[in-house]
């Protein structure tokens, strides 16, 4: 009994099976509607019947004007007090109704005052056994009388009741004859005195159990008089709420749901005994809508029409299916068409005593024969007919041996088969066999419809029916790891976890029937061997993962063990249980571990928790300034302050202060408004709206708008003298109670209800249907302007639209798997979140599908695991939620920019968000916390909403002072209020989940001018925060052109060179336009290195088409001819023995190699055949790890570890090409590498491979960036304005572009092991210095510098003149002195490392433990002499000069002009910058500490980045492995410079 399936065909089993639930207490309206335990006594009246206000204390009532008996109504209001309330001393209601006529003193003398003030009585009343007062206090404390029984202790019986025949007991006179044995003899019910009456009078009603009578007036009066509450049965009074009572009287539905076309109830009783002809308002299709045969279902309705109206010329379905393939002719001459015209038969069929047409016109009207009879008026049977045996009346062929008597003789049943014959059913009452293809034909044979019966067909909407057939689920339902159907059965017998990573079957068998459920619907423990349970031999045997109840009659689930719920019958399974409730961070748990509430309910007067524990243990609450505290923490009235009548429980309103120390005393305060007698003396008070100051006589207003919580008005607050005014936003209209508002039009709501789309108005209850789907609708989201909605189709992978208006429907996106879709209607965008890509993306508003290589991706760094997207256009802002391992609400700008986290705390499964444009509050849903939270637009100030109807919030919406909500457990779709969550309903039920939600009405899109109208993008226009301006985008492969505005692709000329150990790739990028994301590498050609052993470094001149390559396992850096036939061997640049190159570049104008190398760190220069080379800066470097030239402005920049005091830390420094005026410019990197110049040379870029980021920042140190990459950032390379950049994951490379502000796009990924990378084109290395033109006239090295060059001459030469150069003659140093490594030289041994250079190649200064090298533009690092003016030098180096405006743009960086003074060339620099060469500047965007920023950021551990380094060399020194994945090999070779 009462386990939710019906044995009984009756039902009986499953009648009156209510089990009161936290969220079901209170079963009201006739039974109809189920209210939880909260909502009792609150004040306000949620049953339509009252019941949940009844019996209570304080009752407010809202909206209705009457009290229950025996209830009171105080004056004026709509509050109800219980009588016991009234003359109680205490003022209940507003005004003191209830404290007024109470009698102080009885008028006349003798009389009886009752107790409550409210009556008196004759003294003569009192103790006579009957109550006269309504407290009964008449009656209270009456002497006893002897009972008459034997003198040994007779019994006593107070005056009122009377002796038990057997004298042992008192009985109550009211309680003799009621119809309940009170006597333990029965004589209370018998006629031993009196005589108790066994039939009740006229006008009285007898109870069904016992012979008590009461008044028939007091039958269906709510209260029950009889015990066995018999007077309160059959009581159903219909309403218009409440008119037809069906399904076992468990649901009640309205008067306008009756006879409509559609099946309400369960049973479809409500559309029984309808007038078929009936106009039938339009309907709207559920989900595995039947009709009961053997009635039709029109197509693409629900409405059911009977047989009778099928081909009847009347036009009964909306669409006139009825009409179709009705037969106007039969089609061979000769037939008989039926009456209705459905079916045409042979002629010989007619009248043959069977019925072949479906409405037995062929058997209608037949000729009548003879029936073998008496000469004496023979009875004559119709053609198909026969006569009974006893020759009285006829009966159809048909009928005969049908399994139901029709001839009054039983002859039609005699002599008939047994047994039907193989390939027949027979019919379960009676003997009628009918054709088995004539079952479940939607016709019924069988008198009892048994051939009609368990005729179901699963389909892919409707594939499993549960509930008592009640619900029908579609197959993708079924095993998805949620509880569908009431009864759990669409989860029995599951195989796997659905929507789980966890897959028991393949990768932990160990998990399977192990006693816990790790499924979430519990499939792994399904099906499990079964274990004997250690009980006598016929005990019940438990499969594993089960455990025997204490009884030892069943068994039950490990998992379901202290689950909360009781599933054994003697409830040992939730015996001796640790309690384990986790509330959030702003929800307080009940001390009973059962319930959590949130944190703001504790210690507010109320009490929550069902065990009352969030009240105990809290301070007194305080009284309002209006009332006065009693001692007991009660509240009265001031005037009932001294009054000589006691009204506080503890006396302390009345008190010897009363009469000694009044406000007629001298002395009395001077109060700045009223004066109150207190126990403890004269008390200055306020008036409403005032409240007293801490001097205790003076008042000030109180502001209600800021200080009343919750709010006063629910838009805007205007405080005022002791009162306040409430006014509405633009739109909304002030409701009558003047403090609310409402709209002037009515709102929509918009839901997806499992495949449906509904439109729900708000105020007109009216429903419409939208549109329908295959499958299931998660999410939904409007277009106002244009009157469309869009929806994610999941059996499409698509994003569709359908219009309101015409119902025209199209797909905007296709080939999308989104959790959430958002429409802009400002910038006439939608965006969507993509949870498995983690990407959220958007395309423009449109009628046409838009292509996938237009789409945007906005944001897709650090998305794990996104579920819910909001946009606000109105202030260009755009918040998501994660519900991964860390849960968390964020928000950017609606172009991606200025993203922050707003909440992280209190959020366990925020699966939506809305928000409130009125208050700027965020709402969300959270499903594991079964609460609605809230917050402000910046994180602070969170609130929570928690009843107890939302046990599986899914989706959330706010619209004016309420909050929508729908739940998929409940299956409905509810409004209560925002801050109180009051005036709670259920505004949607439908067989289906309901999921998606919105509200629609244009003040939820107001119209707001937007930035993008100026813009006019070519492709996409994002909003920016704060909606004043926009930026455009574009799609994946395309620039955006420097107007910001247009987008272009990519120069053609520009290509790609990919190292790997023993190949160069080459790829246009121009062929990212062809795809994105790919597999494999795109078009491309592979040059192999055969006579390289480990290639670990290249550059490229272009226009003498010179390659650089080094090589690592020999030390070595060649020189390679770029050919029609491919990669040319030239010539040895370098050849270190026991050694590798760390990093190089090529000075493109001079063809001059720099270079840097293990166990040399410091930087060189080579000539480009390798003949001199030439130290060029001695820093005391650790390791340099690349070098970056640019040519035209004659300067160099290089990442290294330096060393600061005894520490290692990584760097970028700058200097000329010649080596003078170095400075450190950046030292905030962890490990900085692929260092490079922009086209102008003003910005410098670098891949930080410790951090996983691109930096970028101006030479003068000004406007760093930084750019998100990835993790296993290995490689930079740039393209005009877009960055290209390598990443390592394991083995897998994967090469990403990105414009730096659009998120990243994966261009392609290989299994190569992708040592570099650079690009170059044919306009990538323009420009000249002064070494362009015969080598600057230098005889060996050309170095340029802004504004001029250098001569210098290699190792083992000397400066002959400023141009020329000669080898040293042999040099013998005397003791005490060393050479030069050049030979040039003796320097006594004091010279050296004294931090002053004085050989010509610095070699005086190397590997000396130089603790804190010098910063600045001309260092102790270089001779003092030389700074970044380009100035004379000793030692006769010439310096060439420039024109003026060369020397402008080159020396003076652009920011000054050139000024000849004594002979010397200086830059006079222009307002907002200084320096020797304008390069600092002093204005906002400029700063001038480029120089102190190493200092103050040093960063720890990159001792261990060195160490890295290193081992990075080593390794690619003793690598011997090859490439196993280049298989392209004998490819024609392109010529990019063609």
């Amino acid at each position: 009994m009462c386990d939710g399936k019906a044995q009984c065909q009756d039902r009986s089993d499953e009648m009156d099976c209510f089990k009161r639930t936290k969220s079901c207490s209170h079963r009201c309206d006739n039974n109809s509607r189920c209210i939880p335990e909260t909502f009792l006594c609150d004040g306000e009246r949620d049953c339509s019947d009252g019941s949940d206000e009844e019996g209570c204390g304080e009752t407010l009532l809202t909206t209705w004007t009457t009290c229950t008996s025996p209830s009171v109504r105080c004056r004026g209001s709509t509050l109800c007090i219980s009588q016991t309330q009234l003359c109680d001393t205490l003022k209940d209601c507003p005004d003191g109704f209830d404290e007024e006529s109470c009698i102080t003193k009885c008028p006349n003398r003798g009389e009886f005052r009752c107790k409550d003030r409210r009556k008196c009585i004759e003294r003569s009343l009192v103790c006579d056994g009957r109550a006269h007062c309504h407290d009964g206090s008449d009656e209270i404390g009456c002497p006893t009388i002897a009972a008459p029984t034997s003198q040994t202790a007779p019994l006593k019986c107070l005056l009122g009741s009377r002796l038990c025949k057997d004298g042992r007991e008192c009985v109550l006179h009211s309680h003799v004859c009621d119809g309940e044995v009170d006597c333990k003899d029965g004589s209370d019910e018998q006629d031993y005195e009196i005589g108790c009456p066994t039939i009740c009078l006229l006008g009285q009603f007898q109870c069904a159990h016992g012979n008590k009578c009461i008044d028939q007036q007091q039958m269906c009066d709510g209260k029950a008089q009889c015990q066995d509450r018999s007077d309160e049965m059959d009581c159903f009074k219909p309403t218009k709420s409440c008119s037809h009572r069906c399904d076992n009287n468990s649901l009640c539905i309205p008067e306008t749901f009756l006879c409509d076309g559609e099946r309400d109830c369960s049973d479809g009783s409500d559309e029984e005994g309808c007038d078929s002809n009936k106009a039938l308002p339009p309907v709207l299709p559920t989900l595995a809508q039947t009709c009961t045969s053997p009635s039709v279902r029109c197509r693409g309705s629900t409405l059911c029409i009977s047989q009778t109206q099928l081909c009847d010329t009347l036009k009964d379905c909306p669409d006139g299916f009825d009409e179709e393939s009705c037969i106007t002719k039969c089609p061979n001459r000769g037939e008989f068409r039926c009456k209705d015209r459905r079916k045409c038969i042979e002629r010989s069929l007619v009248c043959d005593g069977r019925a072949h047409c479906h409405d037995g016109s062929d058997e209608i009207g037949c000729p009548t024969i003879a029936a073998p009879t008496s000469q004496t008026a023979p009875l004559k049977c119709l053609l198909g007919s026969r006569l009974c045996k006893d020759g009285r009346e006829c009966v159809l062929h048909s009928h005969v041996c049908d399994g139901e008597v029709d001839c009054k003789d039983g002859s039609d049943e005699q002599d008939c088969e047994l047994l039907c014959k193989a390939g027949q059913f027979q019919c379960a009452h009676g003997n009628k066999c009918i054709d088995q293809q004539q079952m479940c034909d939607g016709k019924a044979q069988c008198q009892d419809r048994s051939d009609e019966m368990d005729c179901f067909k699963p389909t892919k909407s409707c594939s499993h029916r549960c509930d008592n057939n009640s619900l029908c689920i579609p197959e993708t339902f079924l095993c998805d790891g949620e509880r569908d159907c009431s009864d759990g059965s669409d989860e029995e017998g599951c195989v796997r976890c659905r929507g789980s990573t966890l897959c028991i079957s393949q990768t932990q068998l160990s998990l399977v029937c192990d006693g816990r459920a790790h499924c979430h619907d519990g499939s792994d423990e399904i099906g499990c061997p079964t274990i004997a349970a250690p009980t006598p031999q016929t005990a019940v045997k438990c499969l594993m993962g089960s455990r025997l109840c204490k009884d030892g009659r069943e068994c039950v689930l490990h998992s379901h063990v202290c689950d909360g719920e009781v599933d054994c019958k003697d409830g040992s399974d939730e015996q001796d249980c640790e309690l384990l409730l986790k509330c959030g961070e702003f929800q307080w748990s009940c001390v009973s571990k059962t319930q959590c509430i949130p944190a703001t309910c504790r210690c507010d007067g109320q009490k929550d928790c069902e065990d009352h524990s969030d009240e105990a243990g809290c301070d007194q609450l305080k009284c309002s300034n209006q009332l006065y505290q009693c001692g007991s923490g009660e509240c009265v009235d001031h005037s009932l302050l001294c009054d000589q009548i006691i009204n506080c429980p503890d006396g302390s309103d009345e008190g010897h202060g009363c009469s000694t120390n009044n406000c007629s005393s001298p002395g009395t305060p001077q109060c700045d408004q009223h004066c109150v007698s207190t126990p403890y003396g004269p008390r200055c008070i306020c008036a409403a709206g005032f409240r007293l100051q801490a001097n205790g006589l003076s008042c000030v207003d109180v502001d209600e708008c800021n200080e009343v919580l919750p709010p006063v008005c629910s838009h805007t607050c205007l405080n005022t003298r002791s009162s306040f005014l409430c006014r509405c936003h633009h739109g909304y209209l002030l409701e009558p109670n003047g403090h609310s508002c409402k709209t002037k039009d009515e709102a929509h709501l918009l839901a997806s209800v499992q495949n449906e789309l509904l439109v729900l108005g708000l105020h007109s209850s009216s429903l419409s249907l939208l549109s329908t789907s295959q499958t299931p609708v998660f999410c939904v989201d409007y277009d106002w302007r244009d009157q469309r909605v869009y929806w994610v189709s999941l059996e499409e992978e698509s994003i569709k639209w359908t219009s309101i208006n015409t119902k025209d429907t199209g797909t905007l996106v296709k080939g999308v798997k989104s959790e959430s879709i958002a429409v802009d209607w400002v910038g006439r965008n939608l965006y969507w979140l993509d949870g498995l890509a983690s990407q959220i993306l958007a395309v423009r508003l449109g009628t046409s599908t838009v292509k996938s290589q237009n789409y945007i991706v906005v944001l897709d760094e650090d998305l794990e695991q996104p579920r819910s997207l909001l946009l606000l256009p109105q202030k260009g802002l755009m918040y998501w939620s994660e519900v991964g391992s860390n849960p968390q609400i964020e928000r950017s700008g609606m172009d991606g920019s200025e993203r922050k986290v707003v909440l992280t705390r209190g959020l366990s499964w925020p699966v939506s968000l809305s928000v409130d444009t009125l208050t700027d509050r965020i709402y969300w849903a959270d499903e594991k916390l079964q609460c609605i939270g809230s917050v402000s637009l910046e994180g602070h100030n969170v609130r929570l909403l928690q009843l107890t109807e939302m046990p599986s919030p899914f989706s959330v919406m706010v619209f004016n002072d309420m909050v929508y909500w729908s739940d998929t457990k409940r299956r409905t779709i509810q409004v209560s209020h925002k801050n109180t969550g009051k005036n709670r309903k259920v505004l949607l039920k439908r067989p289906g989940q309901p999921f998606g939600i919105r509200i629609m009405h244009p003040l939820r899109q107001t119209n707001v001018s937007s930035p993008c109208e100026k813009l006019q993008c070519s492709h996409i226009c994002l909003l920016a925060p704060g909606l004043s301006t926009a930026v455009c985008r574009c799609a994946a492969g395309l620039l955006l052109a420097g107007d910001g505005l247009t987008c272009s692709t990519l120069v053609d000329t520009t290509f790609l060179l990919l190292l790997s150990p023993t190949a160069v790739t080459q790829i246009y990028l121009s062929t990212i336009h062809n795809g994105v994301g790919l597999k494999r590498l795109p078009e491309h050609h592979i040059w192999s290195l055969p006579w390289v052993h480990q290639a670990s470094g290249l550059d490229l001149a272009v226009q003498e088409r010179n390659l650089y390559l080094a090589d690592a396992a020999q030390g070595s850096v060649d020189l390679l001819k770029l050919s029609s036939s491919g990669l040319t061997p030239d010539s040895r640049v370098l050849n270190l023995q026991d050694d590798t190159v760390m990093a190089l570049a090529v000075d493109w104008v001079t063809l001059n190699l720099y270079w840097s190398s293990r166990k040399q760190p410091d930087l060189h220069v080579t000539t480009t055949r390798g003949q001199h080379t030439a130290p060029l800066l001695q820093l005391g470097l650790q390791g340099t790890t690349s070098i970056a030239l640019h040519p035209p402005t004659g300067r160099l920049c290089f990442t290294a570890l330096g060393q600061v005091n005894v520490r290692s830390l990584p760097q970028v420094d700058c200097a000329f090409m010649d080596g003078r005026s170095q400075k450190l410019l950046w030292r905030k990197a962890v490990m900085p590498t692929s260092l490079l110049f922009s086209n102008k040379g003003t910005r410098l870029y670098w891949a930080d491979i410790g951090a996983g980021v691109i930096d970028s920042i101006l030479l003068d140190g000004s406007r760093y960036k930084q750019f998100k990459a990835d993790p296993g950032l290995m490689s930079l390379t740039l393209a005009e304005n877009v960055l290209l950049w390598s990443s390592l994951d394991k083995d897998v490379t994967r090469i990403w572009f990105s414009d730096g502000f659009q998120p990243k796009q994966l261009w392609f990924e290989v299994n190569t092991n992708v040592v570099a990378l650079r690009v170059y084109s044919k306009t990538s290395q323009k420009g000249t210095n002064s070494c362009s033109e015969q080598n600057g006239g230098c005889s060996q090295l050309c170095l340029a510098y802004p504004g001029g060059r250098s001569c210098r001459c290699g190792r083992g030469y000397q400066p002959v003149d400023t141009k020329t150069c000669s080898p040293f003659p042999s040099l013998q140093c005397p003791e005490g002195s060393r050479a030069c490594s050049d030979g040039s030289r003796c320097l006594p041994l004091t010279k050296f490392c004294n931090h002053q250079i004085d050989c010509l190649d610095h070699s005086d200064e190397i590997k000396c433990d130089h603790s804190k090298p010098s910063l600045g533009h001309a260092g102790s690092t270089v001779p003092p002499s030389q700074d970044w003016s380009g100035r004379t030098t000793p030692r006769g180096v010439e310096v060439q000069k420039l024109d003026s405006e060369s020397c402008n743009a080159q020396q003076c960086n652009g920011h000054g002009k050139c000024v000849t003074r004594g002979g010397e060339t200086t830059c006079q620099c222009v307002l907002g910058y200084h320096g020797v060469f304008c390069e600092e500047g002093e204005g906002p965007g400029v700063s001038n500490a480029p120089l102190t920023l190493g200092i103050l950021s040093l960063i720890g551990g990159v001792l261990i980045a060195a160490v890295i380094i290193r081992k990075r060399v080593v390794t690619a020194v003793i690598q011997t492995k090859i490439n196993k994945n280049h298989t392209s090999t004998d490819i024609t070779l392109y010529n990019p410079f063609s």
